[in-house]
């Protein structure tokens, strides 16, 4: 029986799923304004071991993730780089989703961009503007907060940090002046000079930052979600907005379990390239694998903050040495068969072994604490190293291919027992890299022919495609060149 920590109640709450057997799950995803940063991968892994935990359990998880690519931030960085925010956002999200592959991370089920949605968002503000919820001020329309009588009990805050004010001066101050109440929400922007802009009936312009998830998620998995998932940083305003525009559209509850994951600090400030104290996630790979990476992440308990320092991270990548060890240790092990007399002491070997077991589960159960979790992991092999390994006892072989099967099993969402496992797959990852150079030269060759036979508007449409895809393609008289932006 899996229980969650709701957020938005603030209490451990059993999971009840809306469809029996199966999960919905939505949690934001990033701006993709520049390159991922180790708290960036904090929430990444979080929600991808939930997820996973959910699929070991045997539930169907609908995970959904999406890019936010046009706002604020993206405007004002392809302005500063003479570029696009399409291009921008095309080479951010490669470099996520590269992210994504070296921490093990599974692809979410479906992973929107904004962008490709703006239809589906002007017709729920028309849905909300019907309902009387919405009003027209300087060519934006703005959700009227006054219209919801639980609005600002929403994430109800008890004190106001630095870290809170971040989001809230892009979403409250630019337009304070146009609206009625403070704490009404931009539904859909006003063109300003030099930004994109779509049509819509209340002239061009632009969504606002929250109607997107509401729609997103909505569209991917329902008018009520089983789980929604972020930063504790979005819980307001972000999520309060996205609850109120929701349910007031569709007059049901929105997401059942409201969930957050800790900071990832610096010195006990949030890692954030506003205040400029982040590390970058790509440096961090150059001098510490994938796999040990994920288990800094994972060695915490998604609620709590990760305070980071390198003093912890030698100290992590002992502990994780210490876990593979005991795999392969275990893997070599001889183990016997049971003889009438031995059947006391290894009885007694199983017995403690099931207790380990059903701790570590217990606590996974528990509001996915995978810290606690990895204590009980721990124990058990602080117990074999001890009683078994060091001391020559024996367990039947049976057990030993129990636990083997039980370590392989929670592997499934840990991601870091078996180093054998992550090579393999870092091999089938060159695999998929030949493939992939192949293929890109391939389609060069062919637009090279395209040119030569002078149908110059047909190869820069195939150099566009490559550009969109995060392939920057040089072209060197007759010949070319390329690499992956």
């Amino acid at each position: 029986m899996i229980k969650i920590f709701n957020d938005l109640k603030n209490e451990l709450e059993v999971f009840k799923p809306i469809k029996k057997g199966a999960v919905s799950m939505y949690v934001c995803g990033v701006t993709v304004y520049d390159a991922p940063h180790l708290g960036h991968a904090r929430s990444a892994v979080a929600f991808d071991l939930i997820r996973k935990y959910f699929e070991y359990k045997g539930y169907r998880v609908k995970y959904v993730m999406n890019y936010t690519d046009v706002d604020d931030k993206m405007i004002n960085r392809a302005n500063e780089r003479g570029t696009s925010i399409y291009e921008l956002a095309q080479e951010s999200i490669t470099q996520y989703e590269e992210m994504q592959r070296a921490l093990f991370i599974k692809s979410p089920t479906v992973k929107p961009r904004a962008t490709d949605e703006i239809p589906d968002m002007i017709k729920f503000i028309q849905k909300l503007d019907k309902k009387g919820f919405t009003y027209e001020s300087q060519g934006s329309v703005y959700f009227d907060t006054s219209k919801m009588e639980n609005y600002k009990s929403l994430f109800q805050k008890k004190d106001v940090s630095e870290q809170d004010t971040e989001e809230d001066q892009f979403t409250q101050s630019d337009f304070a002046k146009d609206k009625k109440n403070i704490e009404d929400f931009v539904l859909w922007k006003k063109e300003k000079p030099g930004e994109p802009s779509w049509d819509s009936p209340w002239g061009k312009g632009r969504p606002g930052w929250h109607i997107e998830c509401s729609v997103m998620a909505m569209k991917y998995l329902g008018e009520t979600i089983d789980i929604h998932g972020g930063g504790k940083d979005l819980k307001r305003p972000h999520h309060q907005n996205e609850i109120a525009q929701s349910e007031s559209a569709t007059g049901k509850t929105f997401v059942n379990y409201w969930m957050h994951n800790g900071f990832l600090n610096i010195d006990d400030t949030k890692m954030s390239k506003s205040l400029g104290n982040f590390i970058s996630l790509m440096d961090m790979l150059k001098d510490h694998s994938g796999v040990f990476l994920r288990y800094y992440l994972i060695s915490s308990y998604y609620q709590r903050p990760i305070n980071f320092s390198m003093d912890k991270m030698d100290q992590a990548f002992l502990s994780l040495k210490k876990i593979q060890r005991f795999y392969q240790n275990l893997d070599k092990y001889s183990a016997t068969k049971v003889k009438s007399k031995s059947v006391k002491s290894i009885s007694e070997h199983k017995n403690q072994i099931e207790e380990f077991k059903k701790q570590f589960l217990d606590a996974m159960d528990t509001d996915f604490n995978s810290a606690k979790a990895l204590g009980y992991l721990f124990s058990l092999i602080n117990y074999f190293n001890k009683s078994i390994f060091i001391k020559e006892n024996q367990i039947s072989i049976e057990i030993k291919e129990d636990l083997i099967e039980f370590l392989e099993g929670i592997d499934s969402f840990l991601g870091f027992i078996n180093p054998q496992i992550k090579e393999e797959q870092d091999e089938s990852g060159s695999i998929w890299k030949e493939r992939f150079e192949k293929l890109t030269n391939t389609i060069l060759d062919f637009r090279k022919d395209v040119k030569s036979a002078k149908n110059f508007e047909l190869a820069d449409q195939i150099r566009d495609l490559l550009i969109n895809a995060g392939i920057k393609v040089s072209d060197q008289g007759n010949d070319y060149s390329w690499e992956i932006e």
